[in-house]
């Protein structure tokens, strides 16, 4: 997490990474149900949600840019795609639809 936290923060969407002491901060481990250590969470929109993939940090890393990455992506010019193209990097795959009404683009999205 050490190593991951400032890659994360240097993203355009900055991913933020929290330790907490849960020796020290028992009322946290408790709320969260934490019962062992370490223990990652994911909180997307204030749930948590365990995580349990990679902790090698650049696999973590790859994982939260896709986890937080939005499922569509509106781009009205050539600079917006690539721009696009250059953040996604080639870590998980890209679908580019032209011409395509906004709503049939986010609905195939949220199928994929």
């Amino acid at each position: 997490l050490d190593k991951a936290a400032p890659v994360l923060a240097r993203l355009k969407d900055p991913v933020v990474i929290a330790k907490v002491n849960a020796d020290k901060f028992a009322h946290l481990a408790n709320k969260y149900e934490i019962d062992g250590f370490p223990t990652l969470k994911i909180f997307a929109h204030g749930v948590p949600t365990d995580y349990y993939g990679p902790r090698k940090t650049d696999l973590l890393v790859r994982f939260l840019k896709k986890f937080a990455a939005p499922d569509v992506a509106v781009l009205n010019s050539d600079s917006s795609i690539s721009d696009f193209v250059e953040a996604a990097g080639t870590d998980f795959p890209i679908y580019v639809g032209f011409g395509l009404n906004e709503s049939v683009i986010s609905n195939l999205a949220i199928k994929m």
